[in-house]
């Protein structure tokens, strides 16, 4: 694989990279369940899917725009299963996946920017990973990358006055200017076709949460408590590359159920109103790796 050219002019080691990260806010493991982003309900990350009601006309408009996503995530650009394993057995790719992702999700949030868009950052780091090298030990690359696509997602998923300046972006210790990020994000742009369109599990949520939680006292907790899950799942690259709506299902059922048996589970995706398109293999994997990851 080709090497990308990112531009900066410092390359700085590990050392230098861990003595940022505790200027920036410390360098502990990206610990979900203390992460202020998921603590609070955010109405901005709600799918355009209401709770369904008795009209018909809303429920089969929901439907509809369910069909949709299920076509987009369909054509949507995933990791093919080789390149999947490639970047989790690989050491040095899995490090800078865990600093991508822990910038990201500390970046965020002094923009106010939306799960969703973290979510789609990382899956934007992961894409460039399984096509471009970025050479061990060059932390400011992954850091130019982090910057990269979280400014590109930012800029597809949030209100274009909510779109931070490039200036803004922390960079901490390294010399990485604005010209460098726009020249980055070209380079990502072009690696990617130009096709940076995805959907996320967010965009499931409301769906599922409106056929599985019928405990309408626990819609909000339940609510609350899928997008920890979904967020957790960040770390693991073999439940990212699942399709969105599997994601979505599977912390859904563990955010109502806590434990469901693989019968319960056929049960509750069958009676979904639309027959076939969920994969019951995938969400019982899905399901079964959230539990052992704890969250």
């Amino acid at each position: 694989m080709e090497s990308p050219v990112l531009y900066c002019s410092e390359h700085l080691t590990k050392e230098d990279d861990e003595e940022m990260q505790q200027e920036n806010g410390g360098d502990g493991d990206d610990d979900d369940h203390n992460n202020n982003d998921d603590d609070d309900t955010d109405d901005d990350d709600d799918d355009d899917v209401d709770d369904p009601d008795d009209n018909d006309d809303h429920n089969d408009n929901d439907m509809n725009y369910i069909r949709i996503l299920i076509s987009r995530e369909i054509t949507d650009v995933r990791l093919n299963n080789q390149e999947v394993e490639v970047l989790v057995n690989d050491n040095w790719n899995q490090e800078i996946r865990t600093h991508a992702i822990r910038y990201i999700r500390r970046t965020a949030p002094q923009f106010r920017l939306r799960r969703r868009t973290i979510y789609r950052a990382v899956m934007y780091v992961d894409r460039f990973l399984s096509h471009r090298i970025i050479d061990n030990g060059q932390f400011w690359a992954v850091r130019l990358l982090a910057v990269t696509c979280l400014s590109l997602s930012a800029k597809m998923n949030e209100n274009i006055d909510d779109v931070p300046p490039l200036s803004d972006y922390p960079v901490g210790a390294y010399n990485i200017n604005v010209n460098a990020i726009r020249r980055m994000e070209i380079l990502v742009l072009i690696e990617f076709n130009w096709d940076m369109n995805c959907v996320t599990p967010f965009d499931f949520r409301n769906f599922f949460i409106s056929r599985f939680c019928r405990d309408v006292t626990r819609i909000d907790i339940t609510r609350m408590n899928t997008v920890v899950i979904i967020m957790s799942v960040l770390r693991d690259l073999r439940i990212m590359n699942h399709r969105p709506s599997v994601i979505a299902a599977a912390a859904t059922l563990l955010a109502v159920h806590g434990n469901v048996t693989i019968q319960e589970l056929v049960i509750e995706i069958n009676a979904l109103p639309i027959n076939g398109f969920l994969q019951i293999a995938g969400v019982s994997y899905c399901y079964h790796r959230m539990l052992e990851l704890n969250v």
